[in-house]
């Protein structure tokens, strides 16, 4: 039951960071693109708007905004683990576009100019020579963002789940039924979702060791 529970968890988890990657690109890319279009510079406000709103609520009072109002159709879905997926998501995305945009501007300038002067539209020179770059700079903060995205997912337990009209459990949310199940041993099945957490999160953080130390390889 555990490992089924845990299952869960890293695929809400894996599915936040992909669409929160993919939020976190487009929003730091409105953020840093030359403010010369009308249109640009209202996606602009809204971009600051969003980072500002999601960075300044907590992660659990979304998710049940998510899950009680904007996202309300999914429950009666027979399966609605889009909607912690989608909430962390968007969580993630704000937080992930302050990351891509300090990597961005950490980029030296005379790579755009360096772009530019070869005839590559701005857009061309972002995708292919300082997004690349920038990416490589940020994979340590982002997988620390990943990391916290993982432990945020136990606020799952507050919402109820569904896969294939049957209710199901994320690990927090598992050992608190089987805690409540047999109080006696309340604290142990806690302890053991803490334990799960802490092995899954030792793995990722091994994982971004690697991954630095094969970065720091190809700049030598």
């Amino acid at each position: 039951m555990f490992i089924e529970s845990l299952g869960y968890s890293l695929l809400i988890a894996l599915g936040a960071v992909i669409l929160g990657f993919i939020i976190g690109v487009i929003l730091a890319v409105i953020r840093i693109c030359p403010k010369n279009n009308p249109i640009i510079k209202i996606l602009d406000k809204f971009a600051e708007l969003y980072i500002t709103v999601i960075r300044g609520t907590p992660t659990l009072v979304q998710l049940l905004i998510m899950y009680n109002s904007i996202l309300v159709v999914f429950k009666s879905y027979k399966t609605n683990l889009i909607v912690p997926i989608i909430a962390f998501g968007i969580n993630s995305g704000a937080y992930m576009a302050e990351i891509i945009r300090s990597g961005i501007n950490s980029v030296d300038a005379g790579q755009m100019e360096a772009g530019r002067s070869v005839g590559l539209s701005w857009i061309t020179t972002m995708r292919k020579i300082i997004i690349p770059q920038a990416i490589k700079i940020v994979v340590p903060t982002i997988f620390n963002e990943i990391i916290i995205l993982v432990k945020e997912t136990s606020v799952v337990s507050y919402i109820v789940l569904k896969v294939s009209a049957k209710q199901k459990w994320d690990l927090l949310g598992m050992a608190q039924k089987q805690g409540l199940a047999t109080p006696a041993c309340y604290l142990t099945f806690l302890f053991s979702a803490a334990l799960i957490y802490l092995a899954v999160v030792m793995l990722l953080t091994f994982v971004q060791h690697l991954i630095e130390r094969r970065l720091k390889k190809n700049e030598r």
